[in-house]
């Protein structure tokens, strides 16, 4: 009985937090401004001579610790700062359809 009623206390928590994650795109202006300027740099100049130095950084220590796993993080660095914005505003701002 105790643990049937723990599991029921479970799920209902996951439903409530479920209800309040579905509502957490929908907000004001508040944060408009700092995300247009994290935006513009990530996405602008700034963004593509981080990510190009980030590559030539983790080049530069896998051939001093002759590994290449820091080119492969310096690449998947670079592809984050690239593209991750866009991935993050794609699903911040995806909505099903109900038809």
């Amino acid at each position: 009985m105790r643990r049937a009623l723990m599991r029921s206390l479970m799920v209902a928590a996951v439903c409530g937090l479920a209800a309040v994650e579905a509502h957490a795109g929908v907000t004001g202006t508040v944060f408009l401004n700092a995300y247009n300027t994290i935006k513009s740099w990530t996405t602008g100049y700034g963004g593509k001579v981080f990510a190009v130095l980030t590559f030539f950084l983790g080049l530069g220590v896998g051939v001093f610790q002759r590994s290449l796993m820091p080119p492969l993080l310096g690449i998947g660095v670079a592809f984050l700062v690239a593209y991750g914005v866009n991935i993050i505003e794609g699903i911040a701002t995806a909505t099903i359809p109900l038809g």
